[in-house]
């Protein structure tokens, strides 16, 4: 008996219920922050072209797996920091001096069978940049 009241009652809740309804586009849309983007926006097909074009960007950028990126370019911004890491940051590390003056730590390279990565430091930001070049695989 309880069985059969408990299945009642979810054959009448489901029976009440209304779906809400969709929600109507805001028109116009409403617009990007910016009016260029650059292959770090990742558009790779037609219908992510169109949306930010339809949000006014003006100039789209081919995503970095569509091979149009020619020469190196930045592969990952990244907050951890080489350089924090060795104690060779000059945020940290000030006044610091070796043997031949003031520690130096570029250019830091990182090598992975063929592959080369140079690493660049903007620390305003406090950001490492992993710079590449296309692999023929991706």
């Amino acid at each position: 008996m309880r069985r059969d009241g408990i299945a009642a009652l979810e054959a009448a809740r489901a029976a009440a219920f209304q779906r809400l309804p969709r929600a109507t586009p805001v028109e116009p849309p409403v617009p990007y922050p910016e009016d260029t983007l650059s292959y770090l926006a990742n558009v790779y097909n037609g219908r992510a072209a169109a949306f930010y074009a339809r949000h006014g960007v003006k100039v789209i950028g081919a995503a970095y797996e569509s091979h149009e990126e020619l020469g190196e370019v930045p592969l990952m911004i990244t907050k951890h920091c080489v350089r924090w890491s060795l104690s060779l940051c000059p945020k940290q590390a000030k006044g610091v001096t070796g043997v031949q003056g003031t520690v130096r730590a570029e250019p830091l390279v990182l090598k992975h069978g063929e592959d080369t990565l140079t690493l660049r430091f903007d620390c305003k930001p406090c950001e490492m940049h992993v710079v590449g070049a296309m692999r023929k695989n991706v």
